[in-house]
């Protein structure tokens, strides 16, 4: 391209279509090719005898050609900026990124309901009456599937421009996706959540070597990795909150209302998605972040008229 015959990581910048604009690794646009597909179930019952109750349930699927980077799990991360949609590899390819979307949950249920608990008879002892009525319990449980995630390569991709964390890595010869997955308990592979040992960084072209087997390389470099968009799931994610709620009447227009909130309260650790990086062997697959902050308790008095 533009005259040169030979590929090398120190002309990658003089092989851009375009002379003048510095290479990368990866491409930001506002484009892109989605589908979503879903079933949904609602089973709901109204407020009877103080009880009410709420359960949706929905098993999805969502492909798309780019990563999305509100929220994106690159690199095990969430609430990455907005910039667009994330390309990988070739640039010219895109569909060779085809996968499942950033976001995609395959399942999620979220139950809520509210109890309001019947109080004393109107013959109790007024104090009485007070303290046990106007007590309510409500809450609200989340179970789905963790988010998926690719495995990459920042030492990927020289010979096509600077290495960045957007080029995949490749499977180590003879491993499947089969021989990924590994057994236990998420808090029991925190230090492995998959089996690293199945991936290997991108292809390394030594110096006389060919791409593609056409194209000549000086000096030797990396190419792209062969592996697709999001082909593992991370952890997936169980919590639920509670509220205890008094309100106590103090006069015909005045009520003093008392809440006590407890955010999962199970105390359950929720993991966020492992560290992808092949190229970085001391922290690949390792989990360093949790997605659900652990038990919190917070409490609230409020006068209302």
């Amino acid at each position: 391209m533009n005259g040169l015959t030979n590929n090398s990581v120190a002309n990658a910048v003089e092989r851009v279509p375009f002379v003048g604009l510095s290479p990368l690794e990866f491409r930001l646009e506002s484009s892109g090719n989605s589908i979503y597909n879903s079933l949904q179930a609602t089973l709901k019952k109204e407020m009877t005898h103080g009880f009410q109750f709420l359960a949706a349930y929905t098993f999805s699927k969502s492909i798309d050609d780019a990563g999305d980077s509100l929220g994106a799990a690159i690199g095990g991360g969430f609430g990455i900026p907005i910039l667009g949609q994330f390309v990988y590899n070739d640039q010219r390819n895109v569909r060779a990124q085809r996968g499942v979307s950033d976001f995609d949950r395959a399942h999620r249920l979220v139950v809520s309901g509210t109890w309001n608990v019947s109080g004393p008879s109107a013959k109790t002892n007024t104090t009485l009456r007070k303290v046990a009525d106007g007590w309510s319990i409500s809450g609200v449980a989340t179970l789905q599937s963790g988010l998926p995630f690719s495995i990459l390569d920042s030492g990927g991709g020289t010979l096509f421009g600077p290495a960045t964390l957007y080029v995949t890595g490749n499977l180590a010869p003879g491993a499947t996706l089969a021989d990924v997955s590994r057994n236990g308990s998420v808090s029991g592979r925190v230090n492995e959540f998959f089996n690293t040992s199945a991936f290997i960084p991108a292809p390394f072209v030594p110096d006389g070597g060919f791409i593609d087997g056409i194209y000549p390389v000086s000096g030797g470099g990396t190419i792209f990795g062969s592996l697709g968009r999001n082909i593992l799931r991370g952890p997936d994610q169980r919590v639920a909150d509670i509220a205890v709620i008094k309100s106590t009447a103090v006069t015909d227009r005045v009520k003093l209302i008392f809440r006590w909130e407890i955010f999962n309260v199970l105390n359950r650790p929720n993991y966020a998605n492992p560290s992808n990086d092949v190229s970085t062997r001391s922290t690949f697959g390792v989990i360093s972040a949790l997605t659900v902050n652990p038990r919190i308790m917070q409490y609230g008095l409020k006068l209302q008229f």
